[in-house]
């Protein structure tokens, strides 16, 4: 069976050395069922001295993102991002009595404004960074942050992919016992994905893909500071991410350069700094619809992040946001897809 671009990872084989590239990061590191399990992990933890609980978010994030501060107690205050390079449009008059800022670097370009950064600082406003876009950049983990919450499940195949940091002191929080019913589903994902490109059988990507989303939509509903399994946790005690790295560099390049923009295929980041690790090719469409189904008849899974989150009630007043939200496609240009690969991409995009 012939590879298709954008599908469900395989199991993660265990490297063979233990490894420091989370535990590195700061003073205590625990490792969670989710991102969005780590995510609201950090936000218990989180100091409680002011009355209200008041969160700074994006207008332009995931709806699990957003349930994780709900489900925590908090009041949602958002920020714009522009459209650019999805830089986050601050507002220092917004801070007032702002107790949590959550900030996120896009498909792993961190364009935020430190100076901002450093006034919540002086505000005592306690920083949480999203780091699931961004962890394998190297300027993805904001130094000033307190918290780091995350997920490795976009970047390879793993069951429990959350990863919680707090950079000084430890957690105060006791984990709880992993879901088992999630893990069972999605180890069985992975495996019928393995089956499907052991057999060159689609219908067992359709049962990767029935299985996954039916406990995908589970941990929506029931989501809690579940701890990793065992497993997952080894496979992130031996990660070495270097070749993983280089090669989503190297591909992220090769469809920029096989590439001729149109308004159906509007690169956001243009060009590759030397600190990104890019999570995906995201681009802009102003038919979005008839681009994902051109890709799709072509060989080519496309993923839009994100639907527009139920919390968002009043999208208009965030333009910027809004925009990307109508216009955004995201394609995968992960360690498993040759040069060959990427270069067919980027002709397939250009054609759009």
């Amino acid at each position: 069976m012939a590879i298709r671009i954008g599908c469900m990872f395989t199991l993660q084989e265990i490297g063979g050395k233990p490894s420091s590239f989370f535990l590195d990061r700061g003073s205590d590191v625990q490792y969670f069922l989710s991102g969005r399990c780590a995510l609201y992990a950090c936000l218990l933890d989180c100091p409680t001295t002011m009355e209200r609980k008041l969160a700074y978010v994006p207008a332009y994030t995931c709806e699990t993102v957003l349930a994780s501060y709900v489900k925590a107690g908090y009041a949602l205050r958002f920020y714009d991002v522009d459209t650019e390079e999805l830089k986050p449009c601050f507002k220092a008059e917004d801070l007032q009595d702002v107790s949590v800022l959550n900030l996120c670097g896009y498909y792993g370009f961190s364009r935020y404004d430190k100076a901002f950064l450093n006034e919540c600082k002086r505000r005592n406003i306690t920083i949480l960074q999203d780091t699931t876009h961004s962890m394998f950049s190297s300027d993805g983990h904001y130094e000033g942050a307190d918290y780091y919450a995350g997920s490795v499940r976009k970047w390879f195949g793993i069951a429990s992919g959350g990863v919680a940091i707090k950079k000084q002191g430890s957690f105060s929080i006791q984990p709880l016992r992993a879901d088992e019913e999630h893990l069972k589903g999605r180890y069985k994902a992975m495996e019928y994905r393995k089956l499907a490109i052991k057999t060159g059988k689609d219908s067992y990507n359709e049962l990767a893909s029935s299985v996954f989303w039916e406990t995908e939509m589970r941990l929506r509903r029931m989501f809690d500071a579940f701890e990793s399994d065992e497993k997952s946790i080894t496979i992130l005690n031996n990660l070495d991410p270097t070749q993983m790295i280089e090669k989503r560099r190297a591909n992220y390049q090769t469809v920029l350069d096989s590439l001729h923009p149109s308004s159906q295929c509007q690169p956001i980041f243009q060009s590759l700094d030397e600190n990104t690790c890019p999570s995906h090719f995201s681009f802009y469409s102003e038919n979005r619809a008839k681009a994902r189904q051109q890709l799709e008849q072509k060989g080519i899974t496309s993923t839009v992040y994100w639907p527009l989150p139920p919390m968002l009630t009043n999208k208009e007043q965030y333009p910027h946001a809004s925009y990307i939200y109508d216009h955004v496609v995201s394609v995968q240009i992960d360690q498993r897809y040759s040069r060959e690969d990427m270069e067919y991409l980027g002709t397939i995009l250009t054609g759009l």
